[in-house]
């Protein structure tokens, strides 16, 4: 009898897409888990903050992350192959409703990691940790536009805070507050605007040094990103090698079932052979 086995058109994932992307892009999932913190201390900051231009520097950091991630939380629904089921089943509301920048939402968003982070095996975890090691480069500029956040918003409300002690100052809003900051960070300094107090000046010259610093490692490992052959890191595939991996399990599957099914045939005429013979000697015998 021929038995025949059907090849399936598709196969169902045993665990969601974002859970394994965790994995695979794990410098990235770590940069967003830790704009997520730092929108949760903003959170916090936004109830202790009682002048009112601190705060403003408070919203328009925290308005700024959290547009960056809403543009993530939409571009993961629509990569996601079923978008229905990544947004109930897989909980990817939550990753939309956690990007809101409302204080606290980030907790949403948060709560979403430490589920997906459940679903992973332990040795998913070292490969995560490979993912960021060698792929430093990556890693390094994440961490480098992470830092500049932080550095900026930092400066921002220290130099707030010094400048509205003197009545020559010229820094008195959030606005003005940031752009010194970025302008001062990027080494252009435009001269516009610039602190007037001893103290807001040992804040800008701390900037410099910062900016000196994270912009050379930015444009060593950028140069190193651009010029370096791009490595597959060993436990990855494409989706070529993976389609041709299948291809050749099937080829070797169906040569298994022509075997057995000629060896079925023969056994079939060797037993109809011995039964010739057996009633050939009962005939004899009789």
């Amino acid at each position: 009898m021929e038995s025949k086995i059907d090849k399936p058109t598709s196969i169902e994932p045993t665990s969601p897409k974002e859970s394994t992307e965790i994995v695979f892009h794990a410098n990235y999932e770590l940069f967003i888990v830790a704009l997520l913190v730092l929108q949760l201390i903003n959170s916090i900051l936004w109830i202790l903050v009682a002048d009112p231009e601190q705060y403003g520097v408070l919203k328009i950091v925290g308005g700024g992350i959290g547009f960056f991630l809403l543009i993530d939380a939409f571009y993961r629904v629509y990569k996601a192959p079923r978008r229905k089921r990544y947004l109930g089943e897989f909980l990817g509301w939550m990753t939309l409703l956690g990007s809101v920048p409302v204080p606290f939402f980030c907790l949403v968003r948060l709560l979403w990691y430490v589920l997906m982070t459940r679903k992973l095996r332990r040795d998913d975890y070292g490969l995560m940790r490979r993912v960021v090691v060698e792929q430093r480069a990556r890693s390094t500029l994440l961490a480098v536009i992470l830092m500049a956040i932080i550095v900026v918003e930092i400066s921002s409300l220290l130099i707030i805070k010094t400048e509205t002690q003197s009545t020559d100052a010229n820094i008195h809003t959030a606005s003005d507050a940031i752009w010194w900051s970025l302008v001062t960070v990027a080494t252009v300094g435009y001269g516009d605007k610039y602190p007037v107090t001893n103290s807001g000046r040992i804040v800008g010259v701390g900037l410099m040094l910062v900016g000196v610093s994270l912009f050379g490692v930015f444009t060593s490992f950028l140069a190193q990103w651009f010029f370096s052959p791009k490595k597959r890191l060993p436990f990855q595939k494409d989706e070529q090698s993976e389609n041709k991996d299948q291809d050749e399990l099937w080829a070797r599957l169906e040569e298994i079932k022509l075997i057995l099914e000629q060896q079925a045939s023969a056994n079939q005429e060797s037993t109809t052979g011995l039964q010739e013979r057996l009633e050939a000697i009962e005939k004899h015998l009789e």
